[in-house]
């Protein structure tokens, strides 16, 4: 058997989709297949409102076959498509057929800088999980993810605090677990160790399923110093999102079929039974260029982060595209952009991809060659 035909979550669904929770509790696979579901355009099946009540999986993969008819079912240039088919697979198995998806949420602000979307599964063992969907297609969310780097809180992590209290107080005694996939999981933490103290202690686990890190000191926090023993953090084996920013805490190392950066991909995770093939640790040569990574983010100030970050966004919003879809639909677009920016624009992305080719190269030239395609 090949890599690429090394089990996954489908062959999880497949092997145990007959097995109730109550049978066999729920584990990290499953957890890692909530924060997926997170990823499935839920508009016009979930509510928003949990009072509006709740809506099985089941029923919401049958809706969704009617309200898609016809039409070509994507999840943008960067969610892996293939998600879609999970959301039937796991819709058809008795583990997951009857749990009931609510409070879902789906924020892009271009003017606020803001992506934001969560939903929360009530299980049938009688816990929720609150699950925060990772970046999406929105220019506006990768702003975000961009800002994260010199500046705390972002919008949505203070919404994703704001959600977990509101769907704490509709579920009142309730169990909780919280969690999500990429940008995800770091909205989980925050959510985690920002919510109300009477929240917090519902919590069972927090799930950051490759999620970046945080500012310095921020682990020094009270809230975050509350929930800590309760995080579990996953990343594959050459995990690079994962690794960013400022990280406390062990993590757990999951073998992947992909390579280099196609491992934040957790459809390449690797599942024997009911758990995921773990390592004893990512490679030295992993570790050793993610920190070469960091200490050349680190090495710009956040002054000069957000003016990279303000100059290089202003130039994709220049072509009235919203979406990474609608740029690589009109990359001529983006090429005027570029040409007729600002003075001040261009000396500041100069002045960015100088650091990013010139001192630092190197280092980010070992990390390219690191986790190239190609490589094993």
């Amino acid at each position: 058997m090949g890599d690429s035909e090394m089990p996954n979550m489908f062959d999880y669904l497949e092997w145990r989709g007959d097995i109730k929770l109550w049978q066999s509790g729920f584990n990290n696979v499953d957890a890692l297949i909530m924060t997926e579901l997170a990823y499935i355009n839920h508009d016009g099946i979930v509510p928003e409102n949990f009072e509006d009540g709740l809506v099985t999986l089941a029923d919401e993969a049958r809706r969704y076959n009617v309200l898609h008819r016809g039409e070509k079912l994507t999840l943008g240039a960067i969610v892996p498509v293939e998600l879609i088919d999970l959301f039937f697979a796991a819709a058809a198995t008795e583990r997951f057929s009857g749990i009931g998806i609510c409070g879902y949420v789906n924020l892009v602000d271009d003017s606020t800088v803001e992506q934001f979307s969560a939903m929360t599964v009530k299980l049938s063992d009688g816990t929720v999980f609150i699950s925060f969907r990772g970046t999406d297609d929105s220019i506006a969310g990768w702003k975000e993810n961009f800002q994260m780097s010199f500046k705390s809180p972002v919008p949505a992590q203070i919404r994703a605090a704001e959600y977990l209290n509101r769907a704490a107080d509709y579920f009142r005694t309730v169990p909780i677990r919280v969690g999500g996939h990429s940008k995800g999981g770091n909205l989980a933490l925050w959510a985690a160790a920002n919510c109300r103290r009477d929240v917090a202690d519902r919590i069972l686990d927090v799930y950051n399923m490759d999620g970046p890190g945080f500012l310095k000191n921020y682990h020094e926090s009270a809230g975050y110093t509350t929930i800590k023993s309760r995080i579990k953090t996953i990343v594959p084996e050459k995990s690079v999102v994962g690794m960013l920013l400022d990280h406390e805490g062990d993590y757990l190392t999951v073998k992947s079929s992909e390579h280099g950066i196609f491992q934040h991909n957790a459809l390449s995770w690797q599942i024997v039974g009911r758990d995921f093939v773990f390592l004893d640790d990512m490679s030295a040569d992993t570790k050793r260029v993610n920190k070469l990574l960091s200490d050349w983010i680190a090495c710009m100030d956040d002054d000069f982060r957000e003016k990279f970050t303000d100059a290089f966004f202003g130039v994709l919003y220049a072509t009235k595209s919203t979406t990474l879809s609608d740029l690589m639909d009109d990359k001529p677009a983006l090429l005027r952009a570029f040409s007729s920016a600002d003075s001040d624009t261009r000396q500041a992305l100069s002045e960015g991809f100088r650091m990013l080719l010139g001192e630092s190269g190197k280092s980010i030239g070992d990390w390219l060659k690191l986790h190239r395609t190609d490589s094993v």
